[in-house]
């Protein structure tokens, strides 16, 4: 760089707009020694936009100094800077910043963190403890690998559910999900409120261990998510519980609109084996889907009422095979000789009208009950 040129960048240097300092900056040519101190005197600038480009300046500069400039810029109060002057140090290779960079993996910004972890890996860095490599793993987006430091990584992982990228925030509460600690609570619940429902979901499964009952109750009030994924995740991890208490919230979801969060009510319902929860689930013998329909056949089996024949004799007459088969055998636990029963012989009537059905296999499924009532009707005149 001409000398005059030199003076040139000097006066725009002393400018009041920023933009012009900036250009300034862009201009130097890093490896003319002249240029070292207006660059240094840069990291002072009051605009973290020139400040990044004496950041930027000092990263392509062979003067040794240049290292030195790059960790003072590490501690800058703009994100911005910190993060380009971990990309700086890591084009430079020089080791000598190794510490100032592991303190970095637990900066506030996840780009900062990021750079941070790419320059120590660059480095030939080896953590020093369990949560360095924990915060090192997480920077590096190997969340999971992460999570094998058990409680050590907790602060790493949580750090993470904050990131800006939704993907991220999974994978944190993924992570979570295999590392038992109090201190991961309040933040997996502040992630149920997440705007990406798989992030929600995630920490769902996260918090399936915890039975607090302040998060049973939050994960009860995602029974009125709009997301049915959300909805079915709450569902299913409350269902393992086989708590009586929850027994009303689920009853309220055998109207839902997925088949697969009346499913997971259904079998939930059916391990409480409470008789006064029959009646709720007969409707469910004629549900649009087959594997509701099946679940509540069982369901019925399982809590055992009388009340439940005459509906699940004509399930027998069901288009699919699994439901007759789950219907029968729900039958044979609840009396065995069903069949001799006044609700069974009721059930004749209607069976009856199915002889006149367009469809076959119901003409055919009705003929074989309505054979088994009228059999053992005929035995006594025997």
């Amino acid at each position: 760089m001409t000398v005059p040129m030199l003076l040139w960048n000097t006066l725009r240097l002393r400018s009041a707009n920023p933009e012009m300092r900036r250009k300034a900056i862009e201009a130097l040519n890093p490896d003319d020694p002249r240029a070292y101190e207006l660059l240094r005197e840069g990291l002072a600038d009051d605009d973290a936009r020139v400040r990044c480009a004496v950041v930027k300046a000092f990263a392509h500069c062979t003067d040794a100094r240049s290292v030195e400039a790059l960790v003072v810029a590490l501690h800058d109060t703009s994100t911005e800077v910190r993060e380009a002057a971990a990309i700086g140090l890591t084009n430079t290779g020089d080791g000598r910043a190794q510490r100032q960079l592991a303190n970095l993996l637990r900066d506030a910004h996840p780009g900062v963190r990021r750079a941070a972890a790419g320059a120590l890996r660059s480095m030939g860095w080896k953590p020093a403890t369990s949560e360095e490599q924990a915060l090192f793993d997480v920077a590096l987006g190997h969340a999971r690998a992460a999570s094998f430091a058990g409680q050590a990584a907790v602060r790493a992982l949580v750090t993470e559910l904050k990131n800006d990228t939704s993907f991220k925030r999974r994978a944190a509460a993924e992570a979570l999900e295999n590392v038992d600690d109090p201190r991961a609570r309040e933040p997996l619940l502040a992630a149920l409120l997440d705007e990406d429902p798989t992030v929600r979901v995630s920490a769902i499964h996260a918090l399936s261990k915890d039975f607090d009952s302040g998060v049973t109750t939050r994960l009860l009030s995602l029974f009125n998510d709009p997301d049915r994924r959300v909805k079915l995740a709450a569902a299913e991890v409350l269902a393992r519980r086989a708590d009586p208490t929850l027994a009303p919230d689920f009853l309220a979801l055998l109207g839902d609109s997925s088949f697969e969060v009346r499913l997971t009510a259904v079998q939930f319902l059916g391990r409480i084996c409470d008789p006064a929860l029959a009646e709720a689930l007969l409707p469910l013998l004629s549900d649009l889907d087959s594997d509701v329909r099946q679940a509540a056949a069982q369901a019925l089996g399982t809590i055992g009422s009388s009340a439940s024949i005459e509906e699940l004799v004509l399930a027998m007459t069901d288009e699919e095979r699994a439901v007759r088969q789950a219907a029968e055998l729900a039958l044979d636990r609840i009396d065995t000789n069903w069949a001799y029963t006044e609700a069974a012989q009721r059930a004749s009537a209607r069976l009856e009208n199915c002889l006149n059905d367009q469809r076959g296999w119901v003409r055919s499924a009705a003929a074989t009950v309505l054979a088994r009532l009228q059999g053992p009707l005929s035995q006594p005149a025997a």
